[in-house]
């Protein structure tokens, strides 16, 4: 009865993410794209269409919410010089844009946190070797 298993351990992992993008999703497609235009928005948008599919979070899904999670903390901002880019140049410090994406910061942080602990968990339980 009170036996979890390593499937129900992976899958919080991949429930929490789920509610996080059903629930913020569009907030977080937003903020991406003032920081980094269409294609990190797309990004968002690839994120929430895989998370749906998926059994698990896989390599690229979990490279994907890192690389969000860059941006959204500004180490990875495109260059303002590109038309693509984001229009972090043009955001009022003071807005509740730059509210909203520390926020969000912090939430996909805590999930990433969350993400990395159900993943690194074994998967089976390992025998001590005989010595």
């Amino acid at each position: 009865m009170f036996d979890v298993h390593s499937n129900d351990i992976r899958c919080c992992g991949l429930s929490r993410a789920r509610c996080f993008f059903a629930e913020h999703g569009h907030q977080l497609a937003t903020a991406a794209a003032l920081l980094g235009g269409a294609a990190a928005e797309a990004r968002v948008v690839s994120c929430a269409i895989r998370l749906d599919g998926c059994m698990r979070i896989d390599r690229r899904l979990k490279q994907d919410l890192h690389a969000l999670h860059r941006l959204l903390a500004l180490e990875d901002i495109p260059d303002p010089d590109d038309p693509n880019g984001g229009f972090l140049p043009a955001l009022d410090p003071a807005s509740q844009d730059i509210e909203l994406i520390c926020l969000l910061t912090d939430m996909l942080q805590d999930l990433l946190s969350e993400v990395e602990d159900t993943i690194g968990r074994p998967t089976r339980a390992v025998r001590p070797s005989a010595a």
